[in-house]
C-alpha cells in the first residue's frame, strides 16, 4: 500500500483536517578498542569536524588531492558549521559496495571503489561547489570521527544541496516509468521490471538514506560517472517522487485487490516514495522519533551501530559536542535521550522489551528500537514532560481497559463504523476473505495487522471506543487495574500506536500495541502520567 494512497484516504479517516535483504552498505570502521565491554566511557566531550572537497588552480605534491575532469579537488581546512560565512556547500549520498581501494586523501584506510565515480557525478551535478563526501570528509581520528558521525543530521541539513547516487539501471527504470505514465490512452497492464529494478536498488535500501535524504534542502539524483564518459541528465527530487509515486499508484490499481498491496510486494520501492513524501511535507526537525524507526525498516546496513548514526542524523540538525561509544546501548540511550530533550516520546511506543531499572518500567530497554507497527505514519511527535514522579504525556486519548472475559464490551456504533470502513479499504490489499460469519471483526482486524507484519500475540481487548492489540498478552485478572493511553499525536490513518498501563500490587507494568480507534482533530485529549 502506497504513501499515495494513504494520503488521498487521509481526510476520510481524519475527518476535515485544517488545511529484508542485507545489501553492502558503507562502513565506516570503528576501532578494535571501542568495543572493549565496560571499559570505554559512554561518551567524551568532543566537536564535529566539517571539512569538504575544494577545486584549486595551485596543486601541491605536499598535499593530496583528487582530478576529475581535469581540474584538482583538495581536503579544505575544518570550517565553522554555525558561520554566517559557510560556504554553499553539496553533500553527496551513495552506497559503497563491496569493493574497496586506496584513499587518496588517507593514504592509510581504504575507500569505496565507487567513491571517485560518485565524486564525478556530483561535480558534475553542482558545478563550482565545495563537496562533502564522506570517504574524505569524515575525519579518521576516533573521537572526532564519532562526533562527526552523530553530526551527519547537521551536516546534511545545513547542506545547499544532497546529490543521491542510483545505480544506472534504476535511474534508467525512473526514465521507463516517466515514459508509461506519459502513454495515451493509458494501458490497464502496469510492467513490473521497473519496479523490480528500484526494488532491489542497494541505494533505496540502505540505513544511511533516510537521513541523507529527508534532511536535505534540495535534492537531486544521479548515477554513477566515469572519468571520460558522459553522464545522463541529473532528476529532480520534486520530479523523482511525482514519477515514482505516480507508477507504484497505478501499479496498486491496476491489480484490484489479486495481490497484496504495494507495501508487501515492493516494500523498498514503496519505502522510497514515502522517504520522498517525508523530505516534500515534513519540516526538518517536526519528525516523530517514530516515524523515524519506521523509516529504518526493511533497510540493510553493516551494524545497528550505523542504523543509529542515521536515527541520530534524522532526529536533529544540531552539531554533536561528544563522542558516544559505539555500542548498541550507548547509541540507544543517546537516541532516546535526544528525543527526551525534544519533549518527543513516541520512541516509547517501540517493540521492545520494558527497561528493568526503577521509575523507567515505561521505557524501551536500550536496545536496537523498532516500531510496534511499521507501517506508514503521520504526526510531529507525542508530548511530554518530565515531572517528579516520572513523565506526563499530553495529547493523548485514555481509556479502562476490560481484560476479564466476565467484562466483556461491546463496539460503540462510531467504532464499529470506523472499523468497517477500513476492513473495506484493507481486505482488497491483504487479500483477505470477509464473508465468514464466525469471524469477528476483532479477530479480522488482527488477520489485516498480521499481514502488515505487526508480530503482536496478545489477541485483542474490546472498549467501546477502542479495540487494542498489545503486543503480549495482559493479564486476566480482577486484581489487575489496566489503562490504555493511546497517542493523538502520532497515529496512522486506522488508529494509533498505544500503551497499556497495568497497575497490580502497587507496581506498574507497561505493554505497547495497536489501537484502532476513529479520532479526529476535535476529538478531546487528556494527560497521562507514566510513572
Amino acid at each position: 500500500m502506497g504513501v499515495i494512497w494513504s494520503r488521498l484516504l487521509l481526510p476520510w479517516w481524519w475527518a476535515e483536517a485544517p488545511a529484508q535483504v542485507v545489501t553492502p552498505e558503507k562502513a565506516y570502521p570503528l576501532d578494535p578498542n571501542a568495543q572493549a565491554s565496560g571499559k570505554e566511557p559512554a561518551s567524551v566531550p568532543c566537536t564535529m569536524e566539517l571539512r569538504t572537497m575544494v577545486q584549486t588552480d595551485t596543486p601541491s605534491q605536499d598535499t593530496p588531492s583528487v582530478l576529475v575532469d581535469g581540474k584538482h579537488w583538495t581536503l579544505s581546512p575544518p570550517l565553522d558549521i554555525d558561520s554566517p560565512a559557510l560556504p554553499p556547500y553539496v553533500c553527496v549520498s551513495y552506497v559503497w559496495g563491496l569493493e574497496r581501494t586506496p584513499n587518496p586523501i588517507y593514504p592509510s584506510i581504504e575507500m569505496s571503489s565507487r567513491t571517485l565515480a560518485t565524486f564525478t557525478a556530483a561535480a558534475r551535478c553542482v558545478p563550482g561547489h565545495p563537496i562533502w563526501i564522506d570517504a574524505f570528509s569524515v575525519p579518521v581520528q576516533r573521537e572526532k570521527k564519532r562526533a562527526t558521525l552523530e553530526s551527519l543530521g547537521c551536516i546534511f541539513a545545513r547542506g545547499h544541496a544532497v546529490v543521491a547516487v542510483l545505480a544506472p539501471e534504476s535511474l534508467a527504470a525512473v526514465a521507463q516509468m516517466e515514459q508509461f505514465l506519459a502513454l495515451d490512452p493509458r494501458p490497464e497492464a502496469v510492467p513490473t521490471a521497473p519496479l523490480d529494478v528500484l526494488n532491489a536498488d542497494e541505494w533505496i535500501r540502505s540505513v544511511w538514506t533516510y537521513q541523507e535524504l529527508v534532511n536535505s534542502q534540495t535534492l537531486w539524483f544521479v548515477c554513477h560517472a566515469h572519468e571520460g564518459s558522459p553522464s545522463p541528465p541529473p532528476v529532480r527530487g520534486q520530479d523523482l517522487f511525482q514519477i515514482v509515486g505516480g507508477y507504484l499508484d497505478r501499479w496498486g490499481k491496476s491489480h484490484g485487490g489479486k495481490l497484496p498491496g504495494v507495501r508487501l510486494t515492493y516494500p523498498h520501492a514503496d519505502n522510497f516514495q514515502e522517504l520522498l513524501a517525508d523530505w516534500m511535507i515534513s519540516d526538518y526537525g517536526h519528525r516523530s522519533a517514530l516515524q523515524i524507526i519506521c523509516g529504518m525498516e526493511y533497510r540493510a546496513g553493516v551494524t545497528p551501530q550505523n542504523r543509529f548514526y542515521s536515527m541520530i542524523g534524522a532526529l536533529t540538525a544540531q552539531p554533536s559536542t561528544r563522542a558516544t561509544s559505539p555500542t548498541v546501548e550507548q547509541l540507544a540511550e543517546r537516541f532516546m535521550e535526544l528525543c527526551e530533550e525534544k519533549g518527543d516520546y513516541s520512541f516509547i511506543f517501540s517493540s521492545a522489551a520494558r527497561d528493568a531499572r526503577p521509575g523507567l518500567r515505561w521505557r524501551p530497554t536500550p536496545c536496537d528500537l523498532e516500531s510496534v507497527l511499521t507501517w506508514h505514519i503521520f504526526g510531529e511527535d507525542q508530548p511530554g514532560t518530565k515531572v517528579d514522579n516520572g513523565v506526563l504525556l499530553t495529547n493523548v486519548l485514555v481509556y479502562p481497559l476490560p481484560t476479564s472475559s466476565r467484562d466483556k464490551v461491546q463496539m460503540g456504533h462510531d467504532l464499529r463504523d470506523h472499523f468497517l470502513g477500513w476492513i473495506r479499504v484493507e481486505k482488497e490489499y491483504h487479500n483477505l476473505a470477509t464473508d465468514d460469519t464466525n469471524t469477528t471483526l476483532e479477530e479480522l482486524g488482527h488477520r489485516i495487522l498480521q499481514s502488515m507484519r505487526f508480530a503482536g500475540t496478545g489477541g485483542w481487548h474490546v472498549a467501546e471506543d477502542v479495540v487494542f492489540y498489545p503486543l503480549h498478552k495482559l493479564p486476566e485478572s480482577d486484581e489487575s487495574e489496566v489503562t490504555l493511553c493511546v497517542s493523538h499525536g502520532v497515529r496512522w490513518i486506522f488508529g494509533a500506536p498505544a500503551i497499556a498501563a497495568i497497575k497490580k500490587e502497587g507496581r506498574t507494568e507497561y505493554m505497547p500495541g495497536v489501537a484502532i480507534t476513529h479520532m479526529d482533530f476535535a476529538t478531546p485529549t487528556t494527560e497521562f502520567l507514566l510513572s
